[in-house]
């Protein structure tokens, strides 16, 4: 049962949401969470060993920032967030 987990914050939301991972879930770092890309970077490589992360582009613009290249995060805009929802049995929001 995958489920597709949004973290809207670094720090503690973050941190509970790496604890209830499972193999084959999705997060999606969004809002104030995209500063994960360069706050945790280290956590987000080992991370997509077992799951696959997403950040929305709209927010990594909006605080002129740039998606990790060497993370292989997959950047998507509102429309790849709807197919998210979607294509996972349930959403846990993370703030």
């Amino acid at each position: 049962m995958a489920t597709l987990h949004t973290v809207n914050k670094t720090g503690q939301p973050l941190e509970l949401c790496l604890r209830a991972l499972n193999a084959g879930d999705s997060v999606l770092l969004l809002e104030e969470g995209v500063y994960a890309l360069y706050e945790a970077g280290d956590v987000l490589s080992e991370l997509l060993r077992h799951v696959a992360v997403h950040v929305l582009d709209a927010d990594v613009l909006a605080r002129g920032m740039t998606n990790r290249d060497n993370l292989d995060i997959d950047m998507i805009d509102y429309q790849g967030f709807v197919e998210l929802t979607e294509t996972n049995d349930k959403v846990v929001s993370w703030f």
